[in-house]
């Protein structure tokens, strides 16, 4: 026991306080906060009291209802639901002695949508963090001051309005011997905002193209992701380089950004400076992605014809499953191409990702199939249980929350290709699962998943109707679907495990 409470001595506790919140200039009370790493969470529970509205809590969700409209919370989650859209959180939900914190941002957003959907008219702000019970007078931080060389915002908050922000076209990459440069190309006035931590950069923009043009990064020493909350869109930037340098640069816009690759090697940290360029400054060559095992297929001119991609799972040195004597790469192929022959019996431009066994990263798939200007896409597989477990029937998945454990499961299993497509562990590929359900609640993905839905019912419903045993439609985090521009689901053929089936497969 005494080890245990010496050990728990040494432990980092969690900053508790409280934080003020408004609506209007009205202080409607406080609101119970923590800090968890570099978030400050704030009790949604609290909040919802303040506000008088409604909340049930039940096992691990919390709902809150302002009149038809309600929010839905599930602790451990990186998205909660709006009604029927989901809304993606800065920060995962967490539950803890019976409320619900959110990161304090993201539940400001998520209680005011809630209530100009019920038509109520609020404005709802923090005011200044209370200690120890004591109120605290509202301190309004002063505007970020503003000059002519430095027309590009770092500021510590994002509270701009989009209309401020111009509009992002894509992401450019580009590399020399002693930085990595990215170029932001942009389109009408204003400038971006740029929030700074360390090691990380984060420039918001007030729309563009879903997904980004560009993003991810093809460089490992620099990481880019991108997230659309619907009024505004943020490129997330993660390196342990060291900005050297931000071009704001005009004819035509575009935000240049340096990251210099020699202060890892202990050269002198230079502090980044920003410069407002009159003219354009010449860029260097610009890398392509790196060089692929398969031929890039060329895009498909458009005569009218539906362009369909069919997608064989796995493949070269990635076998899959292997079950009754059955290698799922085998299988993958052997369907993907019958599918591709009928479909071309129907009139419609139908094409493989792959035709040979040949192994394809994750993402190369789905380039491919953008290459192509494809308006579905199809990816192939055969799913596997382990010992003890027993399911038959075609599945038919979805890119977007989890629909339950098992679907999750799956999802992790076949994403941990990545770990061998970038060198890493088992563990980092499930930490990139969890990255991507932090990204499915924009509301631009909402109606790729909208169209991704449909599509999906469409093939369950035809393969009812044709006699097969469909098991279900369902939704999980699956990365190969993840960079596909068009609607796009992941078949699951049925269970190689299971030996009645895997005679029908074989």
């Amino acid at each position: 026991m005494l080890l245990l409470f010496l050990f728990a001595m040494f432990l980092p506790a969690e900053a508790e306080s409280a934080l003020q919140l408004f609506s209007g200039n009205q202080c409607l009370g406080n609101v119970n906060s923590l800090q968890q790493g570099a978030f400050s969470l704030v009790s949604a529970t609290d909040m919802a009291s303040l506000l008088e509205l409604p909340a049930v809590a039940k096992d691990d969700t919390l709902v809150v209802t302002a009149g038809r409209n309600k929010i839905q919370l599930v602790s451990g989650a990186s998205a909660a639901w709006l009604d029927v859209e989901l809304v993606p959180l800065a920060a995962s939900c967490v539950q803890r002695n019976g409320q619900w914190f959110l990161e304090s941002g993201s539940a400001l957003k998520l209680f005011h949508s809630l209530l100009s959907r019920s038509g109520k008219n609020v404005s709802l702000r923090w005011g200044t963090e209370v200690s120890d019970g004591a109120p605290a007078p509202l301190v309004t931080p002063p505007e970020p001051t503003k000059t002519p060389s430095s027309p590009v915002r770092d500021a510590s908050a994002v509270s701009a309005p989009s209309s401020a922000r111009p509009l992002l076209k894509g992401v450019r990459w580009g590399i020399d011997d002693d930085k990595i440069r990215v170029v932001l190309d942009l389109e009408g006035t204003g400038e971006p905002e740029v929030q700074r931590g360390a090691g990380s950069m984060k420039v918001f923009f007030s729309s563009g193209p879903w997904p980004v043009p560009g993003i991810p990064s093809p460089y490992r020493e620099v990481n880019a992701g991108a997230m659309n909350f619907g009024d505004r869109l943020m490129i997330d930037f993660g390196s342990s380089l060291v900005v050297q340098e931000i071009l704001s640069l005009e004819a035509p816009k575009r935000l240049v950004i340096d990251f210099r690759r020699s202060a890892a090697s202990g050269a002198p940290v230079v502090p980044p400076v920003v410069v407002h360029a009159p003219r354009p400054t010449p860029l260097p060559t610009l890398s392509p992605l790196p060089p692929s095992t398969v031929e890039t297929p060329r895009s498909p001119s458009r005569t009218g014809k539906r362009i369909v991609v069919v997608d064989a799972g796995h493949g070269g040195k990635d076998p899959g499953a292997v079950a009754n004597k059955i290698r799922e790469k085998d299988l993958n192929l052997s369907v993907s191409r019958m599918i591709v022959a009928r479909l071309k019996e129907f009139g419609i431009d139908a094409r493989l990702t792959r035709d040979s066994d040949i192994y394809l990263t994750l993402r190369r798939r789905t380039e491919i199939a953008n290459t192509m200007n494809a308006d579905l896409f199809i990816s192939i597989h055969g799913n596997a249980l382990p010992p003890g477990k027993s399911a038959t029937g075609m599945e038919i998945y979805l890119m977007a929350l989890p629909t339950d454990k098992d679907a999750m499961e799956l999802a992790r299993f076949e994403n941990r290709e990545l770990a061998e497509d970038n060198g890493d562990s088992t563990k980092a590929a499930d930490k990139r699962t969890q990255t991507l359900l932090a990204i499915l609640g924009n509301m631009q993905q909402n109606a790729k998943i909208s169209e991704s839905t449909g599509f999906a019912e469409y093939l369950f419903n035809g393969g009812k109707a044709g006699g097969l045993k469909m098991r279900r439609v369902a939704q999980a985090p699956f990365y190969v679907l993840r960079g596909a521009a068009m609607p796009a689901v992941l078949v699951e053929l049925g269970f190689l495990t299971d030996r009645q089936e895997a005679k029908l497969l074989a």
